[in-house]
C-alpha cells in the first residue's frame, strides 16, 4: 500500500513539473515574441493617429494632391465618376497649348457660334472672326466661352468628335482611368465624366504650360482689340474667387470653376506656399461651399506638412556585393573588374510628410525592375562614366522603384537608376584617399563567372555588407529581401525548439515523456 501511495505521489510529482515546465517554455516564447513584435513595430512603425487630422469636407467629392509629387493629401469620394462641367476647359487648353502655336490665327466657323445654345456661358464670337491662338485660350479660359472652347476644339483637332478622341488619348496618357470626354466645354453628357483624382492628375499636367496659367490667374480684366468682325475692344474678367473676389486666398495661384444643373458647382484650384505647390478639386458642390472647402483644405496643407528632399536624406541603402547584378535579375555584358556601378536617385525626387515627421519615420517598399540586357545602359570602360541626369533617367537604367509610407499613407517615390561606372582608383576610401585597387578584387563577385566590384554610391551608405531592407517580405525578380524582425524571431523559434527536444530526450532518459 505504501508503495502504491509512494508511486501516485511520484507520478502526481512528475505530472505537476511536467506541467510547469510547459508553462516556463510557452511564456518564454509568448515573451520572446512579444518582445520582438513590439521592438519592430516601435522601430519601423508609425501610427495612423500620427497623421494630422483633416478638416471636415461637405462637398461630395474631392481630393487635395501635392502638384510635385502626385502623393494624395486628401481625398473624399475621389474615385467616383462625376460632371466636371467647365473644369473640362483645362484638359482642352492642354491640348491646344500642346499641338497649335500661340501666334497662329484661327478662325470661328458657324458650327462654333451655333453650338451655344441660351443660358450658355459664350464670349459671343461671330462667323469668321479671327483670334490668335493665345487670345481663344484667355477667351475661353477667363470667361469660359464654350463657343471659344468648340473654336479651339475645331481648330486643333479638325473636328470635336477628333479632338475629343485627342483628349481621351491624353487623359489615358496621364493615367486617368476613369474619365472620358466627348466635347470640348464641358456641357453635361452622359458620357463625358471624370473623376476628382482623374482631374487632378491632368491639373499637375497643366502646371507647366504658363500661357494656361497666366490665363487662369488674371486677377485683373483681359482685353481683346478689335477683331475684323469687331471695331470694339472686349474685357473679360476671371470669376474664380479665390484669385479675385469674396474668397480671396493669398497663396492661390490660379484656378477654374464649372457649373451645370447635373454637375452641380465644381472647381479646380492651385496653390503655392513655401515651395510646395498643391492642387485641389472639388465637385459635387455649392457655389460657397467649393470655396470654402478649397480654402479648409490648403490651410490644411500647407499647416500640417513640410517636403523633403529624398536625394538629400536617404542613406540607409546599401549595395550587396555578394548578389552582383546576377542578384537583381540583371543579366548581359559584365563590368569591368576596375570599374565601380554608380546608382543614384533623381535630385527633384522628394517625399512630403507631417511638419513633427523625418525623414526616417517613413518605411520603404522597393521594386526591383527586371532588365533583359543592361550592357548598353552602363559604361563598361575603365574610364570615368559623367553621372547622368533627371532627363536621361529611362525603364532600361531603372533598377528599382522605391515607394516611402508614414503611418500607412503613401508619402513619396523615387527611382534608384543606374548613372554610369567610376574606375575604382577615383573612389575615395574612408580616409579621403584613392581605394586600392587591390583591395577591390578581395570583394570581387563571382556571379555569371565575372568579377563585379562593388559600389560607390552617390546619396547612398557605402556600407556594403547588407542588402537593402524592405520592411515587407518584398519578391521581386531573382531576389528575396526578408524583414529582419522576421529573421530573427524564426531564429528564436528554432533555437527554442531544439531546447525543446533536448530537455525531452533527457526526461525520455528517466521515464518521463511529453
Amino acid at each position: 500500500m505504501n508503495n502504491i501511495n509512494y508511486s501516485l505521489s511520484l507520478h502526481i510529482a512528475l505530472h505537476e513539473k511536467k506541467r510547469s515546465l510547459y508553462r516556463y517554455i510557452c511564456g518564454l516564447l509568448a515573451g520572446i515574441m512579444y518582445i520582438i513584435i513590439i521592438s519592430s513595430n516601435m522601430s519601423i512603425t508609425v501610427s495612423a493617429d500620427d497623421y494630422p487630422k483633416a478638416p471636415d469636407i461637405e462637398s461630395g467629392n474631392c481630393i487635395l494632391m501635392d502638384a510635385d509629387s502626385g502623393i494624395v493629401l486628401y481625398e473624399k469620394n475621389s474615385g467616383e465618376k462625376c460632371y466636371p462641367a467647365s473644369v473640362t476647359k483645362l484638359m482642352t487648353a492642354l491640348i491646344v497649348a500642346e499641338n497649335c502655336n500661340l501666334g497662329d490665327t484661327l478662325t470661328v466657323s458657324r458650327n462654333a457660334v451655333s453650338s451655344v445654345k441660351y443660358g450658355d456661358a459664350a464670349a459671343g464670337l461671330k462667323t469668321g472672326e479671327e483670334f490668335t491662338v493665345e487670345q481663344a485660350l484667355n477667351v475661353m479660359l477667363i470667361k469660359s466661352a464654350n463657343d471659344m472652347a468648340y473654336a479651339l476644339g475645331e481648330y486643333a483637332g479638325g473636328s470635336i468628335a477628333n479632338f475629343a478622341n485627342m483628349m481621351n488619348k491624353k487623359a489615358e496618357e496621364l493615367g486617368c482611368l476613369n474619365t472620358h470626354f466627348t466635347n470640348a466645354s464641358g456641357l453635361t453628357d452622359l458620357n463625358h465624366y471624370t473623376t476628382a483624382y482623374d482631374m487632378a492628375l491632368i491639373c499637375r499636367k497643366v502646371l507647366g504650360y504658363p500661357a494656361i496659367m497666366n490665363a487662369i490667374s488674371y486677377n485683373k480684366s483681359y482685353s481683346v482689340p478689335p477683331t475684323n468682325k469687331t471695331a470694339d475692344t472686349r474685357y473679360y474678367r476671371l470669376s474664380h474667387s479665390m484669385v479675385t473676389g469674396k474668397y480671396l486666398y493669398e497663396y492661390c495661384i490660379g484656378g477654374k470653376t464649372g457649373y451645370t444643373d447635373a454637375a452641380g458647382h465644381t472647381l479646380a484650384t492651385f496653390a503655392e506656399k513655401d515651395g510646395i505647390r498643391l492642387i485641389c478639386v472639388i465637385f459635387n458642390s455649392t457655389d460657397e461651399q467649393r470655396y470654402i472647402d478649397t480654402t479648409a483644405l490648403f490651410e490644411y496643407g500647407f499647416n500640417n506638412f513640410h517636403r523633403l528632399n529624398i536625394s538629400q536624406n536617404e542613406d540607409t541603402f546599401s549595395f550587396n556585393q555578394g548578389l552582383g547584378l546576377g542578384g537583381f535579375g540583371i543579366s548581359g555584358k559584365a563590368l569591368n573588374i576596375n570599374s565601380d556601378i554608380q546608382l543614384s536617385v533623381p535630385d527633384s525626387d522628394c517625399v512630403i510628410i507631417p511638419l513633427n515627421a523625418s525623414f526616417s519615420d517613413l518605411t520603404k517598399e522597393i521594386i526591383y525592375r527586371q532588365h533583359d540586357d543592361i550592357s548598353e545602359t552602363i559604361n563598361t570602360d575603365n574610364e570615368t562614366a559623367s553621372t547622368a541626369s533627371d532627363d536621361s533617367i529611362t525603364a532600361s537604367n531603372i533598377l528599382a522603384d522605391i515607394y516611402y509610407y508614414y503611418g500607412g499613407h503613401e508619402a513619396g517615390h523615387t527611382s534608384l537608376y543606374f548613372s554610369g561606372t567610376k574606375t575604382s582608383k577615383d573612389t575615395p576610401s574612408d580616409n579621403g584617399k584613392p581605394a586600392d585597387s587591390s583591395a577591390a578584387s578581395d570583394n570581387q563577385d563571382q556571379s555569371d563567372g565575372s568579377a563585379v566590384s562593388g559600389s560607390a554610391l552617390p546619396y547612398l551608405a557605402s556600407d556594403t555588407s547588407t542588402s537593402p531592407l524592405s520592411n515587407a517580405v518584398t519578391v521581386t525578380g531573382n531576389f528575396i529581401y526578408i524583414n529582419l524582425w522576421l529573421f530573427i524571431s524564426t531564429v528564436c523559434v528554432v533555437i527554442l525548439i531544439v531546447l525543446l527536444l533536448v530537455i525531452n530526450a533527457k526526461k525520455n532518459r528517466h521515464g518521463l515523456r511529453f
